[in-house]
C-alpha cells in the first residue's frame, strides 16, 4: 500500500492510499472509509453505488458531505448537474487531484446546515453524507432540518440520506421522524459492504408548499437501489 496524502488537522484524520497490485484508491477521515475507487475513478464501494441507483434519474443534485468524490463523480459521469458542499476546502482538492471528481462537478466551502439555511434553489435530488468519522455530527440534526430538505427539493424530488448503520439505529430512528414531521414518508435500505452495514434513508418530497402533504411510497427507487 502506497500513501499519497498523510494529514492530520485537529480532529479530522486524513490518509489517502494507493494499492500497489491494481491502483486503486481509498479515503480514510479518522480511520473511517469513505472512498474507494479503481484506478480510473469508478466507484468501488456498494453503499455509493446504491445511492447512485436511487438517484440516477436526478437532473440535478445537491450532495451534502464530499469526501473523496466518489458519489458526485459517478453522478456527474451520468450527466447529472452536481453541487458539492463540504466544510473542509481541502476535500476538494483531493477528490480533484487523487480521485478523478470532474470539473464541471460545482465546489462549495460552506457548512452543510449554513448553506441549506442560505440558500433559495431547489435540486431535483439531494443526498446527504454527512459524518465524523462513523458519526452524524449532532450539529446537523436539528429540529428543522427535514423542513430544510423538503424545502431545497423539488416537488416529487428525492430525499437519500446515508447513515453508517442499521436501520434500528438512533441516528436512523431520528433521521427517519424529522422527514416523517414533513407529511414525508421515508423508507430504509439496508446496504452491505464487506460485512459492514450502511442504511439509506430515502423518500420522495411530497411535501404541499406551506403544509403537509399526503406522503407517497417511494418502491420503486428502493427496488432500484437493492
Amino acid at each position: 500500500m502506497k500513501v499519497l496524502l498523510a494529514d492530520d488537522e485537529g480532529a479530522r484524520r486524513i490518509r489517502v492510499l494507493e494499492q500497489r497490485r491494481d491502483g486503486s484508491r481509498l479515503y480514510f477521515d479518522s480511520g473511517a472509509l469513505y472512498t474507494h475507487v479503481d484506478a480510473d475513478g469508478n466507484n468501488l464501494l456498494n453503499y455509493i453505488a446504491a445511492m447512485q441507483r436511487v438517484l440516477a434519474r436526478a437532473e440535478d443534485v445537491l450532495l451534502l458531505g464530499t469526501a473523496g468524490g466518489a458519489l458526485a463523480t459517478l453522478l456527474s459521469r451520468a450527466g447529472a448537474a452536481v453541487t458539492a458542499v463540504d466544510n473542509w476546502p481541502q476535500a476538494f482538492e483531493i477528490a480533484k487531484r487523487w480521485f478523478h471528481l470532474p470539473s464541471q462537478v460545482e465546489c462549495v466551502h460552506a457548512d452543510a446546515l449554513e448553506f441549506l439555511r442560505g440558500t433559495t434553489r431547489q435540486w431535483s435530488a439531494i443526498a446527504v453524507d454527512v459524518f465524523h468519522g462513523t458519526e452524524i455530527p449532532e450539529a446537523i440534526l436539528t429540529s428543522d432540518i427535514g423542513a430544510l430538505l423538503a424545502s431545497r427539493t423539488a416537488q416529487g424530488g428525492l430525499i437519500v440520506w446515508n447513515v453508517a448503520d442499521s436501520p434500528q439505529s438512533w441516528e436512523t430512528r431520528r433521521i427517519v421522524k424529522a422527514l416523517q414531521r414533513e407529511g414525508l414518508a421515508p423508507a430504509t435500505v439496508s446496504v452491505l459492504d464487506c460485512d459492514v452495514g450502511n442504511t439509506l434513508v430515502v423518500c420522495k418530497n411530497t411535501a404541499v408548499r406551506g403544509g403537509r402533504g399526503a406522503a407517497r411510497a417511494v418502491d420503486d427507487d428502493l427496488s432500484s437501489a437493492a
